[in-house]
């Protein structure tokens, strides 16, 4: 076993120069579209956005799982001590759960994290209450509450995508540069 092994990385060895540049744009092209899938789910998963307030209504298109994020500049403590309730429009309280994981969502100047999963019963109305919010403050204009629909496992999926194919490029490319320039 040990042999065969040997002799396929002999094998390789001598080929890097031929292998490795399909491989480096084979790794290139999918990091791109794994990059490019998990932008689109994000943006897809978006149900509805609306703004810090204390009370409001808001309607769901569908029923099923829906997630309550919190959106605004990075490093905002806005959303620190807040507690959230929603509830049918008939008063009926929407059981939630805090989220498992917090996933973010990060961009340069702002921040999406995911707080409670709700399970909406039907399509339509319902009214979302913001607890310890306070008095309105100058900058909460740039404070959003965010319902998206559940992507985690995707997520996940397409950041392992993106890691591997990263891998590939990397080791792709150190194995040919040590192979052109001798030293491999």
């Amino acid at each position: 076993m040990l042999r065969i092994a040997m002799c396929a990385f002999s094998v390789l060895d001598r080929n890097v120069l031929w292998i490795a540049p399909p491989l480096m744009c084979i790794a290139a092209l999918a990091l791109a579209l794994f990059i490019r899938s998990e932008v689109r789910l994000v943006k897809e998963a978006k149900v509805l956005s609306v703004p810090l307030v204390a009370e409001q209504n808001v309607e769901f298109p569908e029923a099923g799982r829906v997630v309550l994020c919190m959106e605004g500049p990075r490093f905002s403590r806005r959303f620190a001590g807040l507690d959230y309730e929603l509830s049918t429009d008939s008063g009926a309280p929407v059981e939630g759960r805090t989220a498992w994981f917090h996933a973010r969502t990060t961009g340069v100047s702002r921040a999406r994290m995911e707080l409670r999963v709700y399970e909406t019963p039907h399509p339509g109305r319902y009214i979302l209450r913001v607890h310890n919010l306070g008095a309105a403050q100058e900058r909460d204009i740039e404070h959003r509450l965010v319902f998206t629909r559940p992507h985690l496992a995707q997520a996940v999926g397409y950041i392992i995508g993106m890691i591997v194919s990263f891998g590939v490029f990397m080791v792709s490319l150190v194995f040919f540069v040590l192979r052109l320039t001798g030293k491999g």
